[in-house]
């Protein structure tokens, strides 16, 4: 079963400053793989922003997740859950506008009893 979702919402974070209309779509339930795009528009500099990513679930406690946006900014992460609500995260971030920057590469460790 196919199962899509439309939402639409303004973020009143910056003094009500931005709108996102924003797309997720199930594709397959069994391994949990999602496609969703986003749309934000900011009013004081009159930027428009389009995020597209996806996830996908390698096993029941592994997840892997990718986006990119028209600014060049492209981003992914993998995570672990290796025990019940504990999960292990690796991620990364680089700009493809600016490949002389140093990309970011993130660690996170969430530990719930």
């Amino acid at each position: 079963m196919q199962t899509s979702l439309l939402l639409w919402l303004c973020m009143w974070n910056e003094k009500g400053d931005s709108v996102n209309a924003s797309y997720y779509h199930i594709v397959n339930p069994s391994t949990n793989t999602v496609v969703g795009a986003e749309v934000t528009h900011s009013f004081s500099t009159n930027v428009n922003t389009i995020t597209v990513g996806t996830q996908h679930a390698l096993d029941p406690s592994t997840t892997i997740k990718a986006r990119v946006n028209n600014a060049g900014k492209a981003s992914a992460l993998i995570q672990h859950e290796w025990r019940p609500k504990s999960l292990f995260t690796i991620s990364g971030e680089v700009d493809t506008k600016s490949i002389d920057k140093s990309p970011k590469v993130g660690l996170a460790l969430a530990l719930k009893p």
